[in-house]
């Protein structure tokens, strides 16, 4: 935002302060001031002439010999502008007057000159040879009586024409959390505080109050906490007051005429936008609602905006739509010349709706950008009032009355600050006096005090971002100065250590990048299409929607990593790219509880994803034919590496997963469950399903993973490492092939194998061999497993190695129904 000096002097005495002493305080504060303008023309001597004759050069086809009367002389210009005609007001600049030169923008006087062998007595200006930007749309020479549309007078000087003077004008940005510093009241409170000097504002007032000839109604109540209609007839539109233009064209806005400008001074003034209807256009009736399907408006400035239902906020007659609201102007209701009774619309439209609502049309206005970062709701009703005593005096208005709805009041925010809390925050000591001094300097009201701490009510314009302590003590921190705050070393009672899920994470990379994965990072927002895109299924009842979404791809807050893994492929098997194996470490969001004042009410939980994609012609890894087993035999060697190997548990589909897990193929997928407490399954493995492979167009298989890593975390035992011998006595392998039902799982096998050993010997046991088909009976499949032997304290003989591998056998026959050996 601009604001002047001048206009600031007028709520706070700034006489004796330098203005970069003003810009260096307000920066230090928080209110960023990116550049300090000293404003002086750019130009000298340059006055109003009238053009009375236009005629053609007699030796250039594009150039004009122009005579302009100047009151007491008549000159004669050569120039080449198309827009002059006989009768326009000018600015004419003599021989010795000081113009910009439009090419370098550098400042250079006027001498005599002759163009095309005819002597040129001066030159015509134009805004950009003035160095007056935004003041006329057109190219070409500045035409003065249409710009200010009123007679001015000849040979006066431009800058009494223009009314500029010597100005200072501070360039803010006030940042996102504080809409009070989009107005010239807001940033003259923060000098108030800065410099102790008393803020000069009091609240304007209209006694007498009617109820205005007219009905206003707020139909969707999300949009719109207060809305504000006052009536004015038999107005004047004229030229705005000089004061005025010069305020808002310091402010960078364009002055037009006396009703739109009051409305933007005012807005600048108090920082509550205020819109303009005709009010004979309106028919007694304006309501605040969403737009519905289909509707269009044609804005101020002849663009028609189709508008979206459900986003776009309008103010609306009971025909149809005639403004955007908080945004732009309708062009079926705006003032025109012809104007005689005005309609003055003052609300409060909500931050998060208006937002969206601009966003919707592709438009954002000053006055939205103040919605957007909320405004002061108990301002809305004195900015109108305000706006009424300047129409009554510079367009003599005649008030006719007021209807509104809604409630402008606040509800009460108290805070207590306690004196031993600033101490431990900012490791020093500030005064109470000087404490209150400040607060109330800002607006706080103080509700009472003792020696221990003190209690302060936020004014309504702060309550967005003023609500507990430390936000006090910032406030005090920011005025008193932060470069007041002596440094201190921290006291550190230990050293840093690495926590126990900061190594298990480190050991999860190490191990998933040595089998050659690669880490992808995807972001956290997604949208609902990618989930149907992937056959994925969204819990409506725990989803978590971003209110202001800039799209509908980043709308939620994601499930599962899956979908977003799966895209990830799609995006590089579509570039080319088809062999790869990829991971990813990141949170999933569930609404988990209602949201309190203590808790978010989300479920943040960190998850582990991956997948193997190998194109069989061209492997980067060896494997001319990944499958399921690849990567289960990657995920065993991750659990080997935490330690939990012998506590997971692969199980096939049941019914029930193979409806939650539509994207994986049912008969070649798994769940992956860790014994213990939790009986709920850790994640899944498995084939992408042939339906969704199609669809993607994927002609060779992807075997994807998706695991809870809290889970996998929370079941590894936060022991220290103790030392093990490694066995001196070398291991035994021994194979055994049979033939068994096709329903018998490994898993079954496994457990079998295990019981049938000894417990002293054994250690462990895997299948390397699946075959069905020619040789093997309909319904049956043959296993081979690999058994592994071992005595820690001795040599195993031939005889005890055939004796354990015939229990085994013995058990497998006794407990697998069917089972043949081969």
């Amino acid at each position: 935002m601009q604001v002047s000096h001048e206009w600031l002097n007028e709520f706070v005495d700034l006489t004796g302060i330098d203005p970069s002493h003003v810009a260096h305080s307000l920066t230090m504060s928080g209110l960023e001031v990116e550049d300090i303008e000293y404003k002086k023309p750019a130009f000298t001597n340059i006055v109003s002439a009238k053009i009375i004759k236009i005629d053609n050069h007699p030796n250039a086809d594009k150039l004009h010999l122009v005579t302009v009367d100047l009151g007491a002389v008549q000159k004669t210009v050569v120039c080449g502008a198309q827009n002059i005609e006989a009768g326009q007001i000018i600015p004419y600049a003599s021989v010795g007057s000081k113009v910009l030169d439009r090419k370098t923008g550098e400042q250079f006087e006027l001498t005599p000159a002759v163009i095309r062998g005819v002597e040129s007595q001066g030159m015509l200006c134009s805004q950009d040879e003035l160095g007056l930007s935004k003041l006329q749309e057109e190219d070409g020479i500045l035409i003065l009586n249409k710009l200010l549309n009123k007679e001015i007078e000849l040979n006066q000087p431009l800058e009494k024409i223009l009314n500029i003077t010597d100005e200072i004008i501070y360039h803010t940005a006030p940042t996102a959390n504080r809409g009070d510093e989009m107005s010239v009241l807001g940033i003259a409170r923060e000098l108030s505080a800065l410099f102790n000097r008393p803020l000069k504002f009091k609240k304007p007032i209209l006694e007498n109050i009617k109820k205005a000839d007219f009905e206003v109604e707020i139909k969707d109540d999300d949009t719109c906490k207060y809305y504000a209609l006052a009536v004015l007839k038999n107005l004047e539109i004229k030229p705005s007051p000089d004061f005025i233009q010069r305020r808002i064209t310091a402010c960078g806005m364009r002055p037009i005429n006396n009703i739109v400008d009051i409305t933007n001074y005012v807005m600048l003034e108090l920082g509550t936008p205020q819109h303009a209807f005709d009010y004979d256009k309106l028919n007694k009736y304006l309501c605040v609602r969403y737009a519905h399907d289909s509707e269009k408006i044609t804005t101020i400035d002849g663009i028609e905006r189709p508008l979206i239902a459900g986003k776009s906020i309008v103010i609306a007659t009971k025909e149809n739509p005639v403004c955007i609201a908080g945004v732009f102007g309708g062009l079926n209701s705006e003032i025109d010349e012809n104007t005689k009774n005005l309609a003055l619309e003052s609300a409060y439209f909500t931050s998060h709706t208006n937002r969206k609502s601009a966003r919707s049309v592709g438009y954002r206005s000053d006055a939205s950008a103040r919605y957007e970062r909320g405004i002061d709701l108990e301002m809305v009703r004195y900015a109108q009032y305000r706006s009424i005593e300047l129409l009554q005096k510079y367009a003599n208005a005649t008030f006719e009355g007021i209807v509104e709805t809604g409630t402008d009041k606040t509800q009460d925010t108290i805070v207590t600050l306690r004196t031993s809390e600033i101490k431990r925050i900012m490791g020093g000591t500030i005064e109470q006096a000087r404490q209150i001094e400040i607060l109330e300097n800002l607006g706080f009201e103080c509700l009472g005090k003792n020696e221990l701490a003190s209690k302060f009510k936020v004014p309504s314009y702060r309550i967005n971002d003023v609500y507990r302590e430390i936000d006090l003590i910032e406030e005090i921190s920011r005025i008193d100065g932060f470069d007041k705050v002596a440094p201190q070393i921290p006291n550190i009672s230990q050293g840093a250590d690495i926590s126990f899920d900061t190594r298990i994470i480190k050991k999860v990379n190490g191990t998933m990048l040595a089998q050659g994965f690669d880490e992808i990072v995807t972001s956290s927002l997604i949208g609902e299409n990618l989930y149907k895109t992937f056959l994925h299924t969204i819990d409506e009842r725990k989803m978590i929607k971003v209110k202001n979404a800039h799209s509908d791809d980043f709308a939620i807050l994601r499930q599962h990593l899956t979908p977003s893994l799966l895209e990830v492929v799609k995006n590089n098997f579509d570039n080319g790219n088809k062999a790869f194996r990829l991971y990813e470490i990141g949170k999933t969001y569930l609404r988990s509880s209602e949201i309190t004042e203590d808790l978010t009410g989300v479920t943040e939980k960190r998850r582990l994803s991956g997948c193997i994609f190998a194109n069989t012609n061209n492997s980067l890894y060896n494997v001319q034919n990944p499958d399921f087993f690849t990567l289960k035999g990657s995920l065993e060697s991750l659990f080997e590496k935490l330690g939990i190997l012998k506590r997971v548990v692969f199980s096939a589909f049941s019914a029930e997963d193979v409806e939650k897990y539509k994207f994986l193929h049912p008969a070649q997928s798994a769940s992956i469950a860790i014994l213990g407490k939790n009986k709920e399954p850790a994640g899944f493995i498995g084939k992408l399903h042939p339906v969704l492979s199609d669809k993607l167009k994927f002609n060779q298989d992807l075997f994807i993973f998706e695991l809870d890593l809290e889970e996998l975390i929370s079941s590894i035992p936060q022991n220290y490492t103790k030392f093990k011998k490694l066995p001196i006595f070398a291991p035994v392998y021994r194979d055994i092939a049979f033939i068994v039902d096709k329903n018998i799982t490994i898993e079954q096998i496994n457990k079998v194998i295990k019981k049938s050993a000894t417990n002293t010997i054994f250690k462990s046991s895997k299948v390397f061999d699946i075959y069905e088909g020619k040789g093997i009976e309909e319904g049956k499949k043959s296993l081979a497993f690999r058994v592994v032997l071992q005595d820690e304290n001795k040599t195993l003989t031939d005889e005890t190695i055939q004796e354990e591998i015939n229990k085994i056998k013995s058990g497998l026959q006794k407990n697998i129904i069917g089972l043949s050996l081969r």
